[in-house]
C-alpha cells in the first residue's frame, strides 16, 4: 500500500457519507490579540504598541438586527451555494459509500467483504451509468466556512496604515498579525470526483483481489479518490450586505424614506468596506457604479420621483458583480 492517501481521501474514509458544513469564525476589530500581545513583549513596550495600532476608538458594536442580516445572508448564500450544485444519482452515492467501505476492509485484511462491497459498487456503478451515461464530475463533499470582521471602513483604514508603519519599523510580524483579522467573506469548498474513473476502478481492483494483489487493489481504489477536484469560492459579505440593504429599501420607497434613504447609505458603506479589504480588485468599475447608481437613486427619492426602476437596474447589477465572484474559482 504504497500510494498516499489525499486529504480528501482520508475525509471519506473518516465519514462514508455526503457532507455539507457550515463554520462560522469571527474575527474581531480588536487588534490585541494573545500573539500579537506574546510578540510586543519581545519587540517594544505595550504601550508603545497600542500607541501605534491603537483600533479601540474606531470599534463597532453590532446590534441584534444586524446580527440576524448577517446570519440571514450567509445562510441564503450558502443554501443557494449548495442548490446549485448538480445533484448525483442515488445509485452513485450508494456505490461510492460501498467503494469506500471495501478500501477500509481491504485495509483491515477483510478481503472476503471487501470483494462484496466491490461487486455490489460495480453493480450500482452500473446503474447510475445507465441513467445518466453523461456523468462527469460531481460534487460529493461541500464546506463553507465564514469569517466575519466587525468593524467599520475608518477601522479597516486605520489597520492598513498601523501596519504599514509596523513594517517601517521592522516589526513585520506584529504587520502580520494585524492584517489578519481583514475577512469578511463565504470560503465555499466543493469536492468532485470523476464518475468515469470509479466503474474502472472497481473493476480493476476486484480482479487484482481475486489474485491476491491485496495492496495493488487497495492502490487502485485510492488512486481513483486521490483524482479529485477541490473548487473554492469566495464571496465577499459586505457585497451581500450592500445587496440586502438595497433589496430593503427598495420596500420602503413609498412608506418610510428616511429609513430607505439610511439603508442606501449603509449600503454604499458596505461596498465602501469590500473595496478596503480587498475583495474589488477586479471588479473596481463594477464596485463604482454600483455606489454611482445608489446615489442617484438617493437623488431621486429626496426629489420625490419614481425609483422602481431604478432599484430593478441596480439589484440586477448587484446580482450580476455577485456572478462573477462566485463563478471566480480557485
Amino acid at each position: 500500500m504504497k500510494t498516499k492517501i489525499s486529504f480528501f481521501a482520508a475525509a471519506l474514509l473518516l465519514t462514508s457519507s455526503v457532507v455539507f458544513a457550515q463554520n462560522y469564525r469571527d474575527t474581531s476589530a480588536s487588534i490585541n490579540s494573545r500573539a500579537a500581545a506574546a510578540q510586543v513583549e519581545e519587540t517594544m513596550s505595550k504601550e508603545a504598541f497600542l500607541a501605534k495600532v491603537n483600533a479601540g476608538a474606531f470599534k463597532k458594536e453590532v446590534n441584534k438586527e444586524e446580527t440576524q442580516r448577517l446570519h440571514n445572508i450567509v445562510n441564503s448564500a450558502v443554501q443557494a451555494h449548495k442548490n446549485s450544485l448538480q445533484k448525483a444519482p442515488k445509485e452513485f452515492m450508494t456505490a461510492l459509500n460501498d467503494t469506500i467501505l471495501a478500501l477500509q476492509a481491504i485495509k483491515t485484511d477483510k478481503s472476503a467483504e471487501a470483494q462484496k462491497l466491490l461487486k455490489k459498487a460495480d453493480s450500482e456503478f452500473n446503474a447510475a451509468f445507465k441513467k445518466d451515461p453523461k456523468l462527469g464530475m460531481i460534487p460529493v463533499l461541500d464546506n463553507a466556512e465564514i469569517i466575519t470582521f466587525n468593524g467599520s471602513p475608518a477601522l479597516i483604514r486605520h489597520i492598513k496604515d498601523s501596519a504599514i508603519k509596523l513594517l517601517q519599523d521592522n516589526d513585520t510580524q506584529l504587520a502580520i498579525d494585524m492584517l489578519l483579522p481583514l475577512q469578511d467573506e463565504i470560503i465555499m469548498k466543493t469536492q468532485y470526483v470523476p464518475a468515469y474513473l470509479y466503474p474502472k476502478a472497481v473493476k480493476k481492483a476486484s480482479q487484482e483481489l481475486k489474485a491476491g494483489k491485496k495492496d495493488a487493489a487497495f492502490d487502485t481504489i485510492v488512486t481513483a479518490l486521490n483524482a479529485s477536484q477541490l473548487d473554492t469560492v469566495i464571496v465577499p459579505i459586505p457585497l451581500l450586505t450592500a445587496q440586502d440593504m438595497v433589496l430593503e429599501a427598495s420596500k420602503l420607497a413609498k412608506t418610510d424614506k428616511k429609513e430607505a434613504l439610511d439603508l442606501l447609505t449603509m449600503a454604499q458603506t458596505e461596498l465602501q468596506k469590500a473595496v478596503l479589504l480587498g475583495y474589488a480588485h477586479e471588479y473596481q468599475k463594477g464596485y463604482k457604479e454600483l455606489s454611482k447608481k445608489i446615489d442617484v437613486i438617493k437623488t431621486e427619492i429626496k426629489g420625490n420621483n419614481v425609483v422602481t426602476k431604478l432599484y430593478d437596474d441596480l439589484l440586477k447589477d448587484f446580482k450580476d458583480l455577485g456572478a462573477k465572484h462566485l463563478h471566480k474559482k480557485s
